[in-house]
């Protein structure tokens, strides 16, 4: 199996503090405008927030030039596991993919969310 060099893989790690639960935020976003690339994984952790809250994660990436929701994934905290495999396999992205949270617990503002993501170049 051929596999890329090294310098070919990006990871893409990053903890967010925002208020998770007034409304949608961003987390992350991955890959570039007009740029093929494809996402070998993405991990989002969960751990700092409250048990039992339901935390909303999203996906956005331009179709035909406008931005659209490709995914949604709601996951509890304590129920769930702390780290949530929101992309476990390889899928091409040509643009900007926009990863979003949301919480429905208010205690959440604030709290941290941690990231981590790898990309190949195409």
């Amino acid at each position: 199996m051929k596999r890329p060099p090294v310098d070919e893989w990006l990871v893409a790690e990053g903890t967010e503090s925002k208020n998770w639960n007034a409304a949608e935020q961003d987390l992350v976003s991955l890959g570039a405008a007009a740029t093929k690339r494809k996402l070998h994984s993405l991990i989002v952790d969960i751990s700092q927030l409250t048990a039992a809250a339901s935390i909303t994660i999203r996906l956005y990436m331009k179709v035909n030039g406008v931005e659209r929701k490709l995914y949604e994934q709601t996951f509890v905290v304590g129920t769930d596991t702390d780290g949530c495999w929101v992309v476990n396999g390889t899928i091409g992205i040509h643009d900007v993919l926009r990863v979003t949270c949301q919480s429905d617990d208010a205690t959440d503002d604030g709290k941290a969310i941690a990231y981590t993501a790898m990309l190949e170049a195409m």
